[in-house]
């Protein structure tokens, strides 16, 4: 018994290293070091739960508690809770600070009744298939947010300047958001149809294939497809092409609204559309940004993702 009191001792230890190190490397990637490290600790923690014969758990109580930043942190976010919900409240408060994001991990408990948020509200009261064929572009169209998503979290492994990473990570992750927001219209719009609505509209075609589920496909009736975006292993390629998606998108919400006149359904659209507008200029900033990192070098002639020795 004494032996495997040991064991599991050794067990949370190694468990709480693998744990810190995971937090650590999702804010500082490229530390070798640190990825040797968690490479040994990870290796360690299967071996002595091998011999354990059972799966472990480790509960992280928060470090620094008398860190001044840390308490700031803490009750930024706490007033963020109550003004999205009183009842909701956080303990286990931690920060891991990083070079290009900083990770804030907490416990958050909610109400049996709380119910999720969208980032922006979506309230729609009549049924209009025919404005939801229009709509669903934006969901798995050439411009839409499924593609925005993927280009941007698929773009940010390979990019160079670590800044420019955290922010396509962090648009990446909005472009999400906004995928729910317009799920949330397209589905609102159809969700009391009838089979006679849908053919008046001209949405029988989508009704005979989906009914009234999600689908992802342009206005047009084309299926979204992994075409719909790149990620070149460029940085000044991939950038560029970003700026141009993220106008690409206002314009197609432009035209939304050009079209459309429901004014519940124009609310969410003018949200979207303008942050649209916001990402193209943090994209503008990136790319000045990572030139300006690269200047000393033709970054016109190498590539600074793949000719790494170029711009180490």
């Amino acid at each position: 018994m004494e032996d495997r009191h040991a064991l599991l001792q050794k067990i949370n230890e190694i468990s709480f290293v693998f744990n810190d190190l995971t937090l650590y490397l999702d804010t500082h990637p490229m530390d070798s070091i640190a990825k040797s490290d968690f490479q040994q600790a990870a290796s360690k923690r299967k071996e002595l739960m091998q011999k354990y014969h059972a799966l472990a758990c480790i509960h992280m109580d928060p470090v620094n508690t008398s860190d001044e930043r840390v308490a700031r942190l803490r009750e930024m976010v706490e007033e963020l809770l109550h003004g999205i919900d009183s009842r909701l409240s956080l303990h286990d408060f931690r920060v891991v600070f990083g070079d290009t994001h900083t990770n804030l991990i907490f416990d958050l408990v909610v109400p049996y009744s709380y119910k999720k948020r969208l980032q922006y509200p979506v309230k729609i009261s009549k049924t209009c298939p025919k404005t939801a064929q229009l709509i669903i572009s934006q969901f798995g169209g050439p411009d839409g947010e499924l593609a925005a998503s993927m280009r941007y979290l698929s773009q940010r492994y390979t990019m160079p300047c670590k800044e420019v990473a955290g922010l396509l990570t962090d648009i990446g992750t909005e472009e999400l958001a906004h995928l729910e927001i317009v799920c949330a219209i397209i589905y609102q719009l159809t969700k009391d149809m009838s089979p006679e609505d849908a053919k008046t509209a001209g949405f029988d075609a989508y009704y005979i294939d989906h009914t009234s589920g999600l689908w992802p496909q342009a206005a047009g009736g084309i299926p979204f497809n992994a075409c719909e975006f790149q990620s070149k292993g460029d940085a000044i390629t991939d950038l560029f092409e970003d700026l141009a998606a993220e106008q690409k998108a206002r314009t197609t919400y432009d035209n939304i609204l050009r079209v459309v006149d429901d004014p519940e359904i124009k609310d969410p659209i003018r949200f979207l559309r303008a942050r649209e507008v916001v990402h193209f200029q943090r994209f503008g900033e990136a790319l000045e940004k990572t030139k300006d990192k690269l200047d000393a070098k033709n970054y016109y002639y190498a590539n600074p993702e793949f000719d790494k020795k170029l711009f180490g």
